[in-house]
C-alpha cells in the first residue's frame, strides 16, 4: 500500500508537471547569446602625458612655486630676483607655468620670447644655469615628482641652455 500510495504521489506531481521533466538548458543557445565570438580585444590604454604625471596645471604651478622660491634663495641666483618688481615676478611664474604646461603635453598656451630672445644679453652664466637646475630639481623633490616624471623634464629642459648660457667657462668652445 505504501509503494501503491507512492507511486499515486509520483503520478499526481507528473500530471501536475505537465508529465514531462524538466528541461534541460540548450548550451548553444545560452553561448549564442553571449555575443560575437570575434570580439576584438579592448585597445590597451594610452599613456599618460607627462603634463597630467605631473597633477596637471595644479601640480606643476607647484612646483613653479616651490622652484621659484628656490631661485630666490640660491646664493648663486637670488641677485637676479631680487631686482624684479613683484608683478615681474608674477609673469616670469606665470610664464614658466605656461610653458611647462605646453612643454608637457597641455592645453596651455604659453605666449612669452623665445629663450634665445628671453635671456639675450642677460649674460647667463653656467654656474647660474647649474644653480637654475639644481632649484628645478629640489622643487621636484619638495613636490613628490617622481623620478621617471623629473628625467622627462629635465629632458625637455636641458636642450634650452645653449640659448640661456652666454658665459661660457673659459676655454669652453663656442657656438
Amino acid at each position: 500500500m505504501v509503494v501503491a500510495g507512492g507511486l499515486v504521489i509520483a503520478g499526481v506531481f507528473a500530471f501536475a508537471c505537465g508529465g514531462k521533466p524538466p528541461r534541460e538548458p540548450n548550451i548553444t543557445e545560452t553561448v549564442s547569446d553571449a555575443g560575437p565570438e570575434d570580439t576584438a580585444p579592448p585597445e590597451p590604454a594610452k599613456p599618460k602625458s607627462l603634463y597630467e604625471r605631473l597633477g596637471a596645471k595644479e601640480g606643476i604651478a607647484k612646483v613653479v612655486d616651490s622652484f621659484v622660491k628656490n631661485l630666490q634663495s640660491n646664493d648663486v641666483t637670488k641677485k637676479r630676483f631680487a631686482k624684479l618688481s613683484k608683478d615681474r615676478l608674477e609673469k616670469f611664474r606665470q610664464n614658466l607655468v605656461d610653458q611647462i604646461c605646453h612643454e608637457t603635453g597641455g592645453d596651455c598656451e604659453y605666449t612669452g620670447k623665445d629663450m634665445k630672445a628671453a635671456h639675450k644679453g642677460m649674460k647667463i652664466t653656467e654656474a647660474e644655469w647649474n644653480a637654475t637646475i639644481s632649484a628645478l630639481k629640489a622643487a621636484m623633490e619638495e613636490n613628490s615628482v617622481g623620478e621617471t616624471e623629473a628625467d622627462d623634464l629635465f629632458a625637455l629642459v636641458a636642450p634650452m641652455k645653449d640659448d640661456i648660457v652666454e658665459v661660457k667657462p673659459k676655454g669652453a668652445p663656442k657656438k
